[in-house]
């Protein structure tokens, strides 16, 4: 389900954590580009079956035009999410956590999983809740209405 805010935010400026420990500030990211943030667990299982869909739309649109960062939220951190991304063959998103549940304070995320949808300004536009596809035409067509981004749908279901 997508909620769209009608008051839309600027997006957390608290830092995530790389697989190289490096922290980073989401505000900081260069741009201008459009960013999904997504909350998730290895132990979710709709957070499990998204990912792989997530993976293969970064694969599908540039990363100059969109950014997609999977912020894991477990107590294991960046170590279960790498052996997560190796068993099921992820290679186009990059492995991050939201350590403290910072970012996730900052915009209220609870259920999982959940994906905030960020314009090229930096302004959550609003949140995604639940698991997708994420080559589906109606997520694609979300995409391209929220945050002005296109991607080819002849492949998608």
């Amino acid at each position: 389900m997508f909620r769209a805010y009608t008051d839309p935010k600027p997006v957390s400026r608290q830092a995530f954590t790389t697989d190289g420990g490096k922290k980073i500030d989401l505000d900081s990211l260069p741009g201008p580009r459009a960013l999904l943030v997504n909350f998730w667990t290895t132990w979710c299982t709709p957070c499990r079956e998204e990912m792989p869909s997530l993976d293969r739309l970064q694969g599908r649109v540039s990363s100059d035009q969109l950014l997609i960062l999977p912020l894991v939220r477990d107590g294991k951190g960046l170590s279960e999410a790498e052996r997560f991304y190796r068993t099921h063959e992820i290679t186009n998103l990059p492995v991050a956590a939201d350590r403290f549940g910072k970012i996730s304070h900052d915009h209220r995320i609870g259920a999982l999983p959940q994906t905030l949808f960020v314009d090229q300004q930096g302004l959550v536009k609003g949140v995604l809740i639940g698991g997708v596809d994420w080559e589906s035409r109606p997520v694609l067509e979300l995409l391209n209405r929220c945050l002005n981004v296109t991607v080819d749908q002849e492949t998608s279901g």
